[in-house]
């Protein structure tokens, strides 16, 4: 919604640009320039000033896709940026907004595990079941040495294969 603050100074009996009892109106006026220019300069700057990088990739366990799930890339380096995202159908994509910074990483894979309904008649103060057990093993996650490394300049696909029975490879 546009305001002519000119036309309604124009219109006020009481106030004009060249009445000096119209020094509020003139006040008001450039303060809605000022706040008006003050906002076309909010977000001006660089737009990425990490140097973030968008990541992908494909994520399987024991040769099939991980259905559910995060991955997660903790910096080595100090001051580092975190970065992570969802891993859907053993998929991930990480907007370069979000996506970490060139440089060393840890990767921690963790997969999303439903909890059990409750068992019919449960009541409150009952015994809750056992929830199930994670996919992925501790040696990619609460455990995990695998790392990436995060060029300038790409490639910024990364895929890892997690097998159950050997927890060191990683493609």
């Amino acid at each position: 919604m546009a305001v002519d603050f000119a036309a309604l100074a124009r219109e006020s009996p009481t106030a004009s640009f060249d009445d000096p009892r119209g020094k509020g109106m003139r006040r008001l006026l450039l303060t809605m320039i000022g706040l008006t220019l003050a906002n076309a300069c909010v977000g001006c700057g660089p737009e990425n000033p990490l140097g973030r990088k968008a990541l992908w990739g494909k994520v399987t366990l024991d040769g099939g896709p991980l259905e559910q799930g995060t991955v997660e890339f903790h910096p080595m380096q100090q001051g580092g940026v975190e970065s992570g995202g969802r891993i859907v159908a053993g998929s991930y994509k990480i907007p370069a907004h979000e996506g970490a910074p060139p440089g060393q990483y840890r990767v921690s894979i963790i997969d999303f595990v439903p909890t059990p309904p409750l068992p019919p008649g449960h009541m409150p103060g009952d015994d809750l079941p056992p929830s199930p057990k994670p996919k992925v093993p501790p040696a990619w996650n609460s455990k995990s040495d695998h790392k990436i490394e995060v060029k300038k300049e790409g490639p910024f696909e990364f895929n890892f294969d997690i097998s159950t029975k050997d927890t060191t490879k990683k493609k």
